[in-house]
């Protein structure tokens, strides 16, 4: 893209209408050849950049990826000590309620032949 430049009036006078244009070529190619180089610098940088991106975003995966692994590990180890916890103490209330369930019943059993005892008394002939 050429670049649109004032010459001085100055330099107007030392140059011809050749060596103007001929400076102005040589500018126009300095600015080229400098914009392709800062272009080149800054894709060489955007893809070390993108390298180093890469790089560090595997090093996370695999850390993670571990990391998750061992979290899996130790959660079904809480897991099977909670479950083993749980029913040690569904046994322990399950055992509890039989005993009463027992009292209770033999209790009832207790009064039925109570009742039952005092019935035949009152009605014998």
């Amino acid at each position: 893209m050429p670049v649109a430049i004032k010459i001085p009036p100055a330099l107007r006078r030392v140059f011809d209408v050749e060596a103007e244009a001929a400076f102005i070529d040589v500018l126009n190619e300095f600015n080229t050849a400098q914009r392709n180089g800062f272009e080149s610098t800054l894709e060489m940088h955007f893809q070390a950049f993108k390298e180093y991106l890469d790089r560090r975003l595997l090093e996370t995966d695999g850390k993670n990826e571990k990391r998750f692994a061992e979290a899996e590990v130790k959660n079904e180890k809480r897991f099977a000590e909670i479950n083993i916890n749980f029913e040690k103490r569904l046994a322990e209330y399950h055992s509890s309620q039989l005993k009463w369930m027992f009292a209770f019943f033999i209790g009832n059993i207790v009064t039925l032949l109570g009742f039952l005892i005092t019935y035949m008394q009152l009605v014998k002939p």
